[in-house]
């Protein structure tokens, strides 16, 4: 569940709790996304998928999308939407090209190549209600 200081050891948790460690475990994304997730922010759905012709992991909370990308030997290109500006989310279930997609901002974003097992998970992680904020 949520904890005060997110680590990557607490990411890792956190994909077993939603069955897709052996997914992704072992990406590299999970250390820039650390540094980005807030105190007792809790992860709702974890996915990779090829975006803008890189694999980019994405990662949707409660309160926001976050979009990480990694490459050796440069700084983490991270990009994080509040989930109040997302409209029109979707997937595309099919054999080898699912693909999960919305709208941000005016801004179309498309994931292909994401695996069916994370499909239904981001539609639900996208349905939960969001915080008050005061």
């Amino acid at each position: 569940m949520a904890e005060s200081r997110q680590g990557v050891r607490e990411i890792k948790q956190r994909m077993q709790e939603l069955y897709v460690y052996d997914l992704y475990g072992f990406r590299t994304e999970a250390k820039a996304l650390a540094s980005v997730l807030y105190p007792y922010e809790t992860i709702n759905c974890f996915a990779t998928g090829i975006h803008k012709g890189k694999r980019r992991m994405l990662v949707v909370t409660y309160y926001r999308i976050i979009i990480v990308s990694t490459a050796f030997g440069s700084p983490a290109d991270i990009v994080s939407i509040n989930r109040e500006k997302i409209q029109n989310p979707l997937f595309s279930k099919r054999f080898f090209t699912s693909s999960i997609s919305f709208e941000a901002d005016g801004t179309k974003y498309e994931f292909a190549m994401v695996s069916r097992r994370v499909l239904e998970m981001f539609m639900w992680a996208l349905e939960q209600t969001l915080p008050i904020r005061n």
